[in-house]
């Protein structure tokens, strides 16, 4: 079956990204680590050899260009399960059978990772990649997809929880890949480049 991964954003420009980093390091710095994190994950998804689509919360400034072969959509508006959803039904509507969004600050997300996630999609219906926070690194659905958003609050150490809940609730399997950490504030970088020396 044929696979897609989006990958949810923000340009990597001072002040609009990494807001909690900022408060520590600086905007700029925040700025420059969402960058290598932002470029290391479109490098991996793009490793994976399947199409790669960057997702942004606003549209593009030209301070910064996406890598060739990258393509780049506006998000909808509303909270994130809207946003979630509208880029699920975007993909599925366009034909794609399997669709992984990934975030855009969790390192440890390679293409070997992201690879085995799609690969889950073609005897699971949903996988969801957890994340260290409570939260989830990644989330994929085979077409023609699941509303597993409604009731699920953001944000939150009980954003995964309340996501099985949901899937539970409507009868929907899953599968679930390994758990990994998100860089949101500097105890995470300070531990990403105790963890991960080429990221200094």
């Amino acid at each position: 079956m044929n696979g897609v991964i989006v990958v949810f954003g923000r340009e990597p420009v001072p002040g609009r990204t990494k807001t909690r980093l900022a408060h520590a390091i600086g905007a700029k710095r925040a700025a420059a680590v969402s960058r290598a994190l932002l470029e290391r994950t479109l490098a991996e998804a793009a490793a994976t050899g399947v199409p790669v689509v960057l997702s942004l919360a606003a549209p593009l400034t030209g301070v910064w260009s996406p890598p060739g072969g990258v393509a780049v959509e506006v998000q909808c508006g509303g909270d994130l399960g809207r946003r979630m959803g509208d880029a699920f039904a975007r993909r599925f509507a366009a034909g794609a059978e399997r669709v992984l969004l990934v975030g855009s600050d969790c390192p440890g997300a390679d293409a070997g990772r992201l690879g085995a996630a799609l690969g889950l999609l073609d005897t699971h219906p949903v996988v969801l990649g957890p994340a260290r926070d409570g939260g989830y690194w990644a989330i994929g659905q085979r077409a023609p997809g699941v509303d597993c958003f409604t009731g699920v609050p953001w944000s939150s150490p009980e954003t995964l929880r309340a996501t099985r809940e949901r899937l539970r609730g409507l009868g929907v399997s899953w599968a679930e890949t390994v758990a990994l950490a998100d860089v949101d504030t500097v105890e995470d970088l300070e531990r990403l480049q105790r963890e991960g020396p080429g990221f200094r």
